[in-house]
């Protein structure tokens, strides 16, 4: 799992409601646009990130493109974060 591209998609608001917004169920590329008040170009950089960090999977229809969450990967930020935290108790083995 490549933490690092999946917690950079958390780094920004714009990702993080994108997200939210792909929580809700499967969503074509045209009505990102419509919901979010960035261009074009800036939603398609962020669902580029969203997707090469395996938070999406995509399908294409036709002309259109399609998004859905991966919800294995949402699992699999769960587990990882849930080990932190049980780790915390553990202490220090320096």
């Amino acid at each position: 799992m490549d933490y690092d591209k999946l917690f950079k998609v958390f780094s920004d608001k714009n990702r993080i409601e994108i997200i939210r917004f792909l929580s809700k169920g499967v969503c074509c590329s045209c009505q990102f646009i419509d919901q979010f008040d960035v261009s074009q170009p800036t939603m398609t950089y962020h669902l580029k990130q969203i997707r090469e960090s395996g938070l999406a999977d995509t399908t294409k229809e036709g002309t259109w493109i399609k998004y859905k969450i991966n919800n294995n990967v949402i699992d699999e930020m769960i587990e990882f974060l849930n080990e932190l935290k049980l780790n915390n108790n553990e202490g220090c083995k320096c």
